[in-house]
């Protein structure tokens, strides 16, 4: 583990689901330093902001949108990154294609909150919420089932209302099987 436990969340455009998974997992970090939360696109539409939709689901969820920026995902962000969360088994791919030692710590987001719900909260160690995500992922990867159609993300850019409420769904459900495993 690096001096500060990195998680990448991953979408393609990196302005809709990944960058709402990187702000609802910086809310559940919140002031833990040991922990930096990321998120890129395969596709990045660099530079640009969150989509307006998925904007007012995060703030709604009291979530920070502030100073947020497209960036497009690297070798370099997926060789650092100690957690990688995927809106999809695509991106998953993706990931896996560029960098194949990473699939040990690579997940869908869905597939990762699936396999907590199984963990045993004993198994959990650390002081740290860094710490304590580092023992999640490896009991994870140990525990790992394959990812099914279900573990996807559906991708709601350009798509009405009802497609950015379920996506959000999507992200949230996860993140918050992942809240109560940490006991924030």
């Amino acid at each position: 583990m690096s001096e500060k436990y990195t998680v990448l969340a991953v979408c393609t455009g990196n302005i809709c689901r990944s960058p709402a998974m990187e702000r609802l997992l910086a809310q559940l970090v919140g002031d833990d330093t040991g922990t930096k939360i990321l998120s890129a696109g395969t596709h990045a539409h660099v530079g640009e902001d969150i989509q307006p939709e998925m904007k007012e689901r995060i703030t709604d969820f009291g979530a920070s949108t502030e100073g947020f920026t497209a960036t497009q995902l690297t070798t370099e962000m997926i060789e650092s990154s100690d957690l990688i969360l995927a809106a999809t088994r695509v991106h998953v791919e993706d990931i896996l294609a560029e960098v194949p030692a990473a699939a040990s710590r690579t997940f869908t987001l869905r597939q990762f909150g699936r396999i907590l719900k199984n963990l045993d909260d004993a198994e959990i160690h650390g002081a740290s919420v860094g710490q304590k995500l580092h023992a999640l992922a490896d009991l994870a990867d140990q525990q790992r089932e394959a990812a099914g159609e279900n573990d996807d993300i559906v991708d709601p850019y350009m798509l009405p209302d009802d497609v950015y409420d379920e996506s959000f769904q999507q992200i949230r459900e996860p993140i918050e099987t992942l809240r109560g495993v940490l006991g924030r």
